[in-house]
């Protein structure tokens, strides 16, 4: 989905996109297991996002398929889509990308990402996930 379409969707204003490192001190062991190199997060007017960037080589051991960005106490957010982008010549790095549906109002707190396979098994789960405030 490129910019004009964010645009016609509503899912971007004037405001763009903000983004945030996150830095979790010391990773999960299926985390640091995994090979993840770099975590983002994004916000833009109706949407949240979490990047995570594998080092070379590494990747998850199953096709992610679904994702919940969900936190003690408070809602969990929608997930509206999950994208697993494996290395290529040009980018050696492999990618996931999990996009939630979030007002600027909303997703304030510290969510645990969780990462499925098809038939429900855990493939990744990361506690500390925070997005930019808005």
């Amino acid at each position: 989905m490129g910019i004009s379409a964010l645009l016609s969707e509503g899912l971007l204003d004037q405001r763009g996109v903000q983004p945030l490192t996150l830095v979790v001190p010391a990773p999960p062991v299926p985390a640091s297991e995994a090979g993840i190199l770099h975590i983002g997060s994004f916000r833009s007017f109706q949407r949240v996002a979490v990047l995570i960037e594998f080092s070379e080589g590494a990747s998850l051991p199953g096709r992610a398929f679904r994702a919940t960005l969900s936190a003690p106490g408070l809602q969990t957010l929608t997930v509206v889509q999950v994208l697993q982008i494996d290395a290529t010549p040009e980018s050696e790095k492999a990618r996931i990308i999990v996009e939630a549906a979030a007002t600027v109002t909303s997703a304030r707190g510290v969510y645990t990402l969780e990462l499925q396979d098809a038939e429900g098994q855990r493939l990744l789960i990361l506690p500390g996930v925070r997005f930019p405030p808005a």
